[in-house]
């Protein structure tokens, strides 16, 4: 039996529902004239996977009740598929169901103490999540079954013309477009927030290698204004002059020489750290051989090889 007012399945020797504390109106209050409950069916689920509906609806008055189907739309993407549904309350609860378990996790670890709260909340989250994939899918037929007979019943309670019954149910069915909005902004979201990640890992990635690559090549120009400075007996003012004829990649603007310190100064272009510059600064050890530190005052030590920051980190 089913209560008349809300459409809640009642016990057959029920006076009042005990949901809204309405009568019982007996058997399911479906129209039997010129209209099937398969019509009723129809109208209710709309055009969208309308035959499968049908067919599992079908195997479930057969049976007398619902039981476990596979659904894989609910096991990608359960939430989405109870708001295409219109299942509003269904959908949020699950929706706010990893918070209400979290919750109970943390108050139960608490009862049990520190050393096996970790645990009991560790097993009890794979449970969940387990729990959260697999149910929905087996029951999503079932769920939206129960859903659309509490609607049928309720359209039937109203005591309505059958055309006009049919109009409701399709206005009240059928599939809805806040899936597809929501969807679409959780996808630009996504790919936002992956931009918002890749994006600057990427930069940072391209100016670490070119400032590697723009080290190499300052221990190269060195090693020429070494060699110049050990025959020549001073330092030379241009590279062309310490013998080193290399083009410049298009991310080096400029390569000044100190005579006076024999300093290298190797300023960056076309990227991030355009203007700063990277210094190869020479040491005259002992036997007379020119070694090469290379330092920056103003390209972040995140961009620089760990050899050229003062103090790297271990």
């Amino acid at each position: 039996m089913f209560c008349s007012k809300c459409g809640n399945e009642t016990k057959s020797d029920a006076v009042i529902c005990t949901t809204c504390g309405g009568q019982p109106g007996g058997d399911e209050k479906m129209p039997s004239s010129q209209y099937s409950r398969e019509d009723f069916y129809r109208a209710f689920i709309g055009q969208k996977s309308q035959e499968y509906y049908l067919r599992q609806f079908a195997k479930f008055d057969s049976r007398g009740k619902a039981g476990a189907t596979w659904h894989w739309p609910a096991f990608f993407a359960t939430f989405y598929w109870l708001l295409y549904r219109k299942m509003w309350g269904t959908a949020v609860l699950y929706f706010f169901s990893p918070y209400i378990a979290i919750l109970l996790l943390v108050i139960a670890s608490l009862f049990v103490g520190k050393a096996d709260g970790g645990l009991l909340v560790g097993v009890g989250w794979l449970v969940y999540i387990i729990a959260m994939f697999f149910f929905p899918a087996l029951y999503a037929n079932a769920f939206y079954y129960r859903h659309c007979k509490k609607k049928l019943v309720q359209v039937a309670a109203s005591g309505h013309s059958e055309e006009r019954q049919l109009g409701e149910l399709t206005g009240r069915g059928g599939t809805s477009k806040l899936f597809l909005f929501l969807f679409i902004f959780v996808i630009i979201a996504i790919i936002g927030i992956l931009a918002a990640i890749a994006i600057p890992a990427y930069q940072g990635y391209t100016v670490r290698a070119q400032t590697t690559r723009t080290v190499q090549m300052g221990k190269e120009m060195g090693s020429h204004v070494a060699e110049y400075y050990g025959k020549h007996h001073r330092v030379p003012e241009t590279l062309a002059e310490a013998g080193y004829g290399q083009s410049l990649p298009d991310y080096v603007g400029a390569v000044k020489i100190d005579t006076q310190t024999g300093v290298i100064s190797i300023t960056m272009a076309k990227s991030m750290l355009t203007g700063k510059s990277l210094n190869m600064i020479p040491t005259l050890q002992a036997g007379g051989e020119m070694v090469w530190v290379c330092r920056s005052k103003d390209i972040p030590p995140r961009h620089l090889p760990k050899a050229c920051q003062e103090n790297p980190a271990k």
